[in-house]
């Protein structure tokens, strides 16, 4: 099977307005679970903040000097992509966004392809070593680091974890609906939310954790606060 995993760096965290700065992509194999082919472009004609730089380590100046047209490097990406059976990111709703935001500004069909997300896809005890799900924690908590956000380097890495795990189950695990809960704490209790991998959302003013929808009632009854099912995602 080959599976073409996905990395965006970006100017912020809005598709709608905000711009590609980089792609990572890797078309993946999994029968000799080795990358067969492996790609990463800047993006010109994006102004690149300092705080952009200081993340990322991107700089205006290598966007302009190294920079492909958006069109050329969205065509790279569907290239890749007629090749693959899945598409493969972590935290895919981000990637998927900026993928198929950038695809309506050049007026193409978005990607059909099913996802899976390695945020959220892998078996369980993925996550039961650490207290977070980013990728740069699970990779040390797999007993590996890696130079993170710039997108070839993410695309790797992830592929490196996701190859730790068996590909049926993780597909297994996909076609189960991502959901997210909240944790009902008070401002005092807040570090028992952040304990169980809770995330802290400014814009909606509460603690949320992404979940299979099978894992909620585990979490319901295992948590030492009330959990609320949200709306799927």
């Amino acid at each position: 099977m080959r599976i073409l995993c996905l990395d965006v760096e970006s100017t912020g965290l809005n598709p709608e307005k905000d711009q590609i700065t980089e792609w990572g992509a890797a078309l993946y194999d999994s029968d000799t679970k080795q990358p067969v082919r492996v790609s990463g472009f800047l993006i010109k004609g994006v102004f690149i903040s300092e705080e952009i730089t200081r993340i990322t380590h991107i700089t205006q100046s290598m966007v302009d000097t190294y920079g492909v047209s958006p069109e050329a490097g969205l065509s790279a990406i569907y290239g890749l992509a007629q090749q693959a059976e899945y598409l493969l990111a972590h935290n895919a709703k981000f990637d998927k966004g900026f993928l198929d935001a950038e695809a309506k500004r050049q007026g193409r069909s978005p990607i059909t392809l099913p996802w899976i997300d390695s945020r959220v896809d892998l078996p369980p005890e993925a996550y039961t070593k650490g207290k977070s799900a980013s990728l740069r924690y699970l990779a040390a908590d797999h007993g590996f680091c890696y130079d993170a956000h710039r997108a070839v380097n993410d695309v790797l890495a992830t592929l490196k974890l996701f190859a730790m795990y068996d590909l049926d189950t993780i597909i297994r695990r996909s076609n189960i609906p991502n959901v997210e809960v909240r944790a009902v704490v008070e401002y005092a209790d807040r570090l028992l939310a952040k304990e169980r991998s809770y995330y802290w959302s400014p814009e909606r003013k509460h603690w949320f954790k992404p979940l299979k929808l099978d894992e909620v009632e585990h979490e319901k009854a295992e948590a030492p606060f009330p959990v609320i099912l949200c709306e799927e995602k």
